[in-house]
């Protein structure tokens, strides 16, 4: 199997332009440290701006890092503080603090996403990736952000505005169609097969056989890289996945990195299945 490396994060960077989300790949930040540092710094007096001391966070303060998760994910697709205090449990007063931090850290692709809506209430439709769209037909001609927007159009808005982001999975299809072809014009057709994709996570049964294991890391991880949208192009920021054999079932995976060769992707391999061995005799 392989996943995407953060495929609607990175997506959301390259295509909004927003500096707060780029720099998490072009300085290094740690992404739920950076947003943890910009919800809760003043719960965190020894952590100043610089790349290191908030990718401290994760150590010096991991129960706020991990507290920055899930208002971020409510607040990335377009959920408002009532959806902080509901589903997360914040108070009234925390939940306006999170969301007013939040849309300050990334004022940049908020204004993105609204450029794009004021545009559907024009034209009825969002355009998202290769040029799919997505019909807004109640935005259409509907005032946005007053207290007169109907309820219905506030709700078509953020499903056209997720659709920007969420529309890229499609680079998962993608990437599938371009390893089936050079997996059928191979000479290990009979011996990769796809299982399923979901989202951004593609899934097969491979013959545990070196020079094919080997073969399907390099080929996938080539079909996985490719990057040639214009709204996506970045000298830094670059889509990709890594592979995971998972032996002797599900619950194990054994993640092997881009670009290895043979001797090394062996070496990773026993080490993991005997890895596996071991913890299974202990939980024994």
């Amino acid at each position: 199997g392989a996943d995407y490396a953060s495929l609607e994060d990175r997506v959301s960077a390259l295509t909004t332009k927003d500096p707060n989300k780029l720099k998490v790949y072009t300085d290094n930040y740690d992404g739920h440290c950076l947003r943890a540092y910009g919800y809760f710094k003043d719960q965190m007096p020894d952590i100043v701006n610089t790349v290191k001391s908030i990718n401290s966070i994760a150590k010096k303060y991991p129960k706020l890092r991990q507290k920055s998760k899930a208002p971020t994910f409510l607040l990335t697709y377009q959920g408002t503080y009532h959806g902080l205090m509901h589903n997360v449990g914040l108070s009234e007063e925390s939940a306006k603090s999170i969301e007013n931090n939040y849309h300050e850290m990334y004022k940049v692709s908020d204004d993105w996403v609204k450029e794009k809506l004021a545009k559907a209430s024009k034209l009825g439709y969002v355009t998202c990736a290769f040029g799919l769209r997505v019909r807004t037909p109640i935005l259409k001609n509907t005032v946005l952000n007053n207290k007169y927007t109907p309820r219905e159009a506030k709700a078509e808005s953020r499903t056209a505005g997720n659709a920007l982001g969420q529309s890229y999975g499609m680079f998962n299809n993608l990437a599938a169609i371009e390893f089936q072809k050079r997996v059928l014009a191979s000479k290990y057709a009979l011996y990769i097969k796809p299982i399923a994709l979901i989202h951004d996570a593609l899934y097969y049964i491979a013959l545990d056989v070196l020079d094919c294991i080997y073969w399907f890391n390099k080929n996938l991880a080539e079909c996985m890289a490719w990057q040639e949208l214009e709204e996506l192009k970045h000298d830094q920021v670059k889509l990709y996945g890594e592979s995971d054999i998972f032996y002797p079932n599900w619950s194990n995976s054994i993640t092997l990195p881009n670009k290895i060769s043979k001797k090394e992707l062996k070496q990773i391999a026993i080490k993991g299945k005997t890895l596996y061995e071991e913890n299974l005799k202990n939980v024994k």
